[in-house]
């Protein structure tokens, strides 16, 4: 009997693909593929999306596969997820930014409708297509030459009930890293989850994956974590945590550029604990001398870092977080 009432209540839940226009006449002529899963019981909205970086694919396949468990699973409301947020990227796999107009959409936030083509599609993801969702996440992790650690990113902005929740959003991934950002960063163009917490909306953004492969591992981290938020918003069943360890609650994101050309050798990899003074990288010249040493600025853990040897002055080759290792209750 049950069974039977497992398979009725599925047949009632509605799936359907959309293609999703924005009002800005910089974005005419451009629709983004939407698949929309509706509850017959009523609930909150929430929107996944993945691609605005074409190649970081993990966050991409996750929702694909996130499509297939709302359609059996969805007990109340409505999930909205867009694979593919950065649809110019496409053709020529563009590694981090919108060859339109060449920015990092990632930093565009929250955008203007007046703006550039990355300022208006981060204005029209917040201000339309998630305008009313209870929760926006957004699924990164290792473009074509970076491999990043397996992280969380939390924005604060000095209100205790909001802050806690948005930090337990960013925990549900659980991650080996959150990244917690001052209210006072919000200010500056940023990630869409600080342009949500501007907006008092909350909001979770996970990295995990590497020089665009697709990684199971990491795949299932960016599914499971939006599994576990759908959670706890009351859309889903609870889903049960498979990393028990204690979280690093990073404070301070600091960003090295190789300060010069050459070929880099890599001492660390993302997760790993430096120490404030270690040498993580050594550049050497095309002869195969060495050159220059990168230095850690702080202690702290390595969030991502490039995997090409050859760089040059301003690559950027190391995100590094200072902080503290917590445990989550």
């Amino acid at each position: 009997m049950k069974d039977e009432q497992n398979h009725d209540y599925k047949e009632q839940i509605h799936y359907s693909t959309k293609q999703v226009t924005f009002r800005s006449p910089v974005l005419e002529g451009w629709n983004w593929t939407v698949h929309e899963i509706t509850s017959p019981v009523p609930g909150p909205l929430l929107c996944v999306m993945a691609g605005i970086h074409v190649n970081e694919v993990d966050g991409i396949e996750a929702t694909f596969q996130l499509v297939e468990r709302f359609r059996r699973e969805l007990r109340c409301g409505t999930v909205s997820i867009m694979p593919i947020v950065n649809l110019p990227a496409l053709a020529d796999r563009s590694q981090h930014v919108c060859p339109i107009d060449g920015k990092n959409i990632n930093f565009s936030f929250p955008g203007s409708s007046q703006g550039t083509f990355s300022e208006a599609l981060a204005d029209a993801l917040l201000n339309e297509w998630a305008a009313d969702a209870a929760c926006l996440i957004d699924l990164h992790g290792g473009d074509l030459c970076e491999r990043v650690a397996r992280f969380s990113v939390a924005p604060m902005i000095g209100d205790k009930s909001f802050d806690e929740f948005n930090f337990t959003l960013a925990a549900a991934f659980a991650p080996d890293i959150i990244v917690r950002i001052p209210p006072e960063l919000l200010m500056k163009p940023g990630r869409s989850c600080s342009g949500r917490a501007r907006q008092r909306k909350f909001a979770a953004f996970a990295e995990a994956g590497g020089n665009g492969l697709l990684d199971e591992n990491s795949v299932s981290f960016h599914r499971d974590g939006v599994l576990r938020v759908a959670s706890l918003l009351g859309m889903i069943e609870e889903q049960a945590r498979t990393n028990e360890k204690q979280p690093f609650i990073a404070t301070e994101y600091h960003w090295l550029k190789a300060e010069i050309n050459g070929w880099c050798r890599y001492a660390v990899e993302p997760g790993e604990h430096v120490v404030n003074g270690q040498t993580i990288a050594s550049v050497y010249d095309f002869t195969g001398s060495k050159i220059h040493d990168v230095i850690a600025p702080v202690t702290g853990v390595v969030l991502w870092r490039c995997t090409h040897a050859i760089v040059t002055s301003e690559t950027d080759l190391f995100g590094i977080a200072a902080g503290e290792l917590r445990r989550i209750e």
